[in-house]
């Protein structure tokens, strides 16, 4: 037998028509809201793109100030210096693992770079596997939900944008990807 090698259509990937609502509906979520994964990761690896390169606003630490928090490079790592750590530390505490996550300047914002990689992963991911990309940003504005919750004692009122990001991550993972085996394209509705 002759082995035959079939190229995919990669023009249904970008030709609208093609790929339908489902489609579309899916691209344009993965862009608008779940893009906003790939600025934070540039704020938290320090690279002066998309207004990372901004200077501190004293509200994001709390102080008094006349200005609205961005979440720009130097904001994040205020953060994550002091409060992601000592939230991250004590959840790791309280399940029994002996290891201590490190944010400064003298680790080179080693959990911040981390939690960056991921963001970058998961958003690539969403294009090749996009239940795997989907799930690892849910699981990732989980914890950031979880954090705000109960590090911060921030009202759900004030968590509108995590919240937001979880249900559009959970809806690609629940509407992208392959059907379960047995289900045949006309029996999904």
């Amino acid at each position: 037998t002759t082995l035959t090698h079939t190229t995919p259509d990669v023009t249904t990937a970008i030709n609208p028509v093609k790929m339908g609502a489902k489609g579309v509906f899916l691209v344009v979520i993965k862009i608008l809201p779940l893009a906003i994964y790939l600025r934070s990761a540039c704020c938290k690896f320090g690279l002066p793109y998309l207004g990372c390169d901004g200077d501190m606003c004293p509200v994001a630490i709390g102080k008094p100030g006349n200005c609205v928090p961005t979440a720009n490079t130097a904001e994040q790592r205020a953060w994550c210096e002091n409060a992601w750590v000592p939230w991250t530390n004590n959840l790791l505490k309280q399940a029994g693992v002996d290891y201590a996550v490190r944010c400064s300047a003298k680790d080179s914002y080693e959990f911040a770079q981390v939690l960056g990689a991921l963001e970058v992963a998961g958003y690539v991911l969403l294009w090749v596997f996009p239940q795997l990309g989907a799930f690892i940003l849910t699981a990732i504005m989980t914890g950031a939900i979880h954090f705000h919750l109960t590090f911060l004692k921030d009202k759900p009122e004030a968590i509108v944008l995590q919240l937001s990001l979880v249900a559009a991550s959970a809806l690609v993972m629940m509407l992208d990807g392959a059907p379960a085996p047995g289900i045949s394209k006309s029996k999904r509705a």
